[in-house]
This record gives structure tokens, C-alpha cells and sequence, in this order.
């Protein structure tokens, strides 16, 4: 409980800095929040232009689709307010900026990827939860108690998944510097979080969510949440992908001890 406390004073403390200096940068703050809403608003018109011409895509119903384009909404956001940092790990790491957070006073990887603080991000996950909620009480008109907290366990499931992708594609720059190589997957993968993976096989599926766990950002929150998972598999799914998340944080804390500072 002392650990947990001493991690949320820190957290607390970026998340103030962030709010000041973003006092200070009104303009930046604004548009900032209107390039994501432009962006929300972009994948919502797509899909509901492909939907006015199917029934479903990849046995996917609109009200469920939206299901998933909401949880992807909700982990974007919360990128946005606490992991934006690691967006410029490979850049960092190339120009030897990581040398300060050896001796700071927590796990490297939460000071490192937690010290962006962004309040525009807290305005867009307003957005992005408030989109998220309407496409749950849509496609699942008569929501129980039950349901509500296996909801809440999907959000926080989903920005789980989004905080260890970023760590394990950033493993990739730790041991292959100079790379970019963690960009690179990331705009190579990104695009299957907004689809329903029942497009790909079996074996792309598997990959995509219990080796490289794009899908768990929100194929796997929307499809626990409608019930196309069952019980037993989802249950197992989701401790996989916690023991697999606390194994990509320690294999970043070894791969980290190996990082060549720019002092030698």
C-alpha cells in the first residue's frame, strides 16, 4: 500500500505540471482537442457509410461495431492524457535522454512514460466515453448492474492492453537502437484495432491478441462485453493477457539495464 501510495503522489505531481503548462498554451490545448474529435468523428462516418450498405460486416451488427470503435475511442484517450512520451521513446533513446530517469525515484518505465500529463486528452476521453456509453446502451438496451462493472473491468481491460503494447514495441527499440522500429510496427498494426479481427483466420487472430496485443485494445473488451466470448474464455483470456502485461514490463526493466548512456 506504501508503494501504491508513492506512485500516486507522483502521478499526481505530473498530472499537475501537465495542467499548468497547458494553461499556458491555450491555443495548442484547442487544437489538440478539435484534430481528435476530427479524428473520432472520421472512423464513426466510415463505418456508418458501410453500414447503410451491409447488415454486418464479418458477422459484426452496426449497434456492435460501435461497441468497439468506442473502446478504441477510450484507449486512444487515455494515451493520450498519461503515454504520449512514448510516442518520442525512439528519438529519446537515440539522442541518450534516458540518462535522468536511472537515478528518479520510481520504476523507470512509469516515470519515463507517465510524465506527459496531457488535460486535452482528459477533454477528448469525455468524448470518447460519452460516444462509448451511447454504443453500449444501444446494443444492449437493458444494461443490468452485472453489466455495468463488467464494463468498467472492459475500459480499464482496454488501457491496460494500449499501455503494454506501447511497452513492447518500445522493448524493440531498447535492443535494436536507432531503429524506429517501435513506429514502425505501431503504424503497421494500429490499423486492425478498429476492425473486428473475425476478418483475419484463426492464426492471424491469436497473433494479433496474445502475441502482439493489438486486439486486446478492443476486440476483446467489446466482444467480452456483447458476450461473444464465453465465460471460461474469456476469463482465461483475460489472465493472459495480465501475466502477458507483467511479463512485457519486466522484460523492459532487463532490456532497460542494457541501455548504453550517452555519458559511456
Amino acid at each position: 500500500m506504501t508503494t501504491v501510495l508513492h506512485y500516486l503522489r507522483i502521478a499526481r505531481e505530473l498530472a499537475r505540471v501537465g495542467i499548468v503548462r497547458k494553461s499556458q498554451l491555450q491555443l495548442e490545448f484547442w487544437c489538440q482537442v478539435i484534430m481528435d474529435c476530427m479524428w473520432y468523428v472520421s472512423h464513426v462516418a466510415v463505418f456508418e457509410v458501410l453500414y447503410a450498405h451491409v447488415t454486418d460486416i464479418a458477422g459484426w451488427s452496426r449497434a456492435e461495431f460501435r461497441v468497439m470503435l468506442g473502446f478504441l475511442f477510450v484507449s486512444d484517450a487515455f494515451m493520450m492524457i498519461w503515454l504520449s512520451q512514448m510516442w518520442r521513446f525512439g528519438r529519446d533513446l537515440k539522442d541518450g535522454k534516458l540518462d535522468p530517469f536511472r537515478v528518479r525515484p520510481a520504476s523507470t518505465l512509469f516515470i519515463y512514460g507517465f510524465q506527459q500529463f496531457s488535460l486535452e486528452g482528459c477533454t477528448n476521453m469525455l468524448f470518447a466515453f460519452g460516444y462509448l456509453v451511447y454504443a453500449v446502451r444501444i446494443a444492449l438496451p437493458e444494461p443490468s448492474t452485472l453489466t455495468w462493472l463488467l464494463f468498467a473491468g472492459c475500459v480499464l481491460l482496454s488501457c491496460w492492453a494500449r499501455f503494454v503494447t506501447v511497452t513492447l514495441f518500445s522493448v524493440l527499440e531498447l535492443a535494436f537502437v536507432g531503429s524506429d522500429l517501435s513506429r514502425f510496427v505501431t503504424e503497421l498494426l494500429h490499423s486492425t484495432s478498429d476492425r473486428p479481427l473475425d476478418v483475419f483466420g484463426a492464426r492471424i487472430r491469436a497473433l494479433l491478441i496474445y502475441v502482439l496485443p493489438v486486439g486486446a485494445l478492443t476486440y476483446v473488451p467489446a466482444s467480452l462485453l456483447l458476450g461473444r466470448y464465453g465465460w471460461l474464455e474469456g476469463v482465461g483470456c483475460v489472465a493472459w493477457l495480465l501475466a502477458f502485461g507483467v511479463a512485457v514490463t519486466w522484460g523492459w526493466s532487463r532490456a532497460f539495464r542494457g541501455y548504453q548512456s550517452a555519458m559511456g
